[in-house]
């Protein structure tokens, strides 16, 4: 019987013009297909090597959420059903088989009761190239719209490093990087401090409805600390708002992110614009971070002047023979007695 071929879906994803070399990582026809098995791997009868689940390992930082709900049921009730269709693309490293492609596969295979699943190991890759089988499997299986906030912002930024790895498309790149980094300057001294306003707003795919504008945001967002991104996808922390706490110092990200699961607080456009500018020019602190997100700032009494009393009043009760410690604590026994009473008469002078 022929060999089997796995069936990977047409590339359909964002930037993927530039990145020429790709469907080289996932030509299966090598002779690492055809690799005698080893101890814990057979054949399924296909020509596809099998290995037992336990044998592979997640990928690590494994950015994209595993399945759930229905969508992860119905999964486990085609598995149970018809097996695994599409192997798991493994990449062997250091006696190492860590998965690339088929962490869903693996997780609803072993919830259907199968200890192993058809493989396709691959070798000789860099970490780089790794990860990009990673995010381009996993655009080719589920719709850019299904993602979530950090997994988009995953997947682009994984585009955009490839793509400026292999040094194409420079033009593109330096205006995705002057809206990623708005805060400098561009040769012709125009400031891109609001993306929004700038000229490179054309769309990079038509297909997913991006300008450079929003892969800017992405990217500048692919930088938050993971606990600030699981904000994010949970929507208790909004796109624009993390956007522009994206400028915050890393260190400073932890707390933010404290402040809005165990605090309670919420970070709005108007806090996330003013923690900005504060990062922008380099006054944000850790404890105008806490003031900024907790409304502390917003809380300072309307009026702090001093309020002075007038000579003409001070000489109506005083006949200028006591001293202002005297003077002051005979206005407070006054004032006392006065919202005691819920009125009062008119004083007479002291002398």
């Amino acid at each position: 019987m022929a060999a089997r071929t796995p069936k990977i879906p047409a590339r359909n994803t964002l930037l993927s013009s530039s990145l020429d070399g790709m469907d080289d990582l996932f030509d299966f026809k090598t002779k690492e297909e055809t690799a005698q098995p080893q101890q814990g791997q057979e054949t399924d009868g296909t020509g596809l090597l099998e290995m037992d689940f336990d044998r592979m390992e997640p990928f690590p930082d494994h950015k994209f959420k595993l399945y759930g709900g229905q969508r992860l049921q119905d999964m486990v009730e085609s598995i149970r059903e018809l097996g695994i269709l599409e192997p798991i693309i493994l990449w062997k490293h250091e006696d190492r088989h860590t998965i690339l492609s088929g962490h869903n596969r693996v997780n609803a295979a072993r919830l259907a009761g199968l200890t192993r699943g058809p493989v396709v190991i691959k070798e000789n890759l860099d970490h780089a190239e790794a990860v990009l089988i990673v995010t381009e499997t996993n655009l080719r299986q589920r719709s850019f719209d299904d993602l979530t906030f950090s997994e988009k912002a995953f997947c682009l930024k994984q585009h955009y490093d490839a793509i400026k790895c292999q040094g194409k498309r420079n033009d593109l790149l330096r205006e995705i990087e002057e809206l990623v980094n708005p805060h400098e300057m561009g040769k012709n001294g125009t400031s891109l401090e609001n993306p929004k306003k700038s000229d490179a707003g054309a769309a990079v795919s038509e297909e997913y409805g991006l300008s450079r504008d929003r892969i800017a945001r992405y990217l500048r967002i692919a930088t938050l600390a993971a606990p600030l991104l699981e904000c994010l996808d949970a929507r208790t922390l909004g796109f624009e708002a993390a956007y522009d706490i994206s400028f915050v110092k890393a260190e400073m990200q932890p707390l933010m992110a404290q402040l809005i699961t165990d605090g309670g607080c919420r970070i709005d456009t108007k806090k996330s614009a003013l923690l900005h500018d504060y990062a922008r020019k380099g006054k944000l602190t850790e404890e105008l971070l806490r003031q900024v997100i907790t409304d502390e700032k917003a809380k300072k009494p309307k009026n702090t002047q001093p309020i002075k009393i007038k000579d003409t009043v001070i000489s109506r009760f005083f006949d200028g023979g006591q001293s202002r410690k005297e003077i002051e604590e005979t206005i407070i026994k006054a004032l006392e007695l006065y919202f005691a009473r819920d009125g009062g008469a008119t004083g007479q002078k002291a002398g």
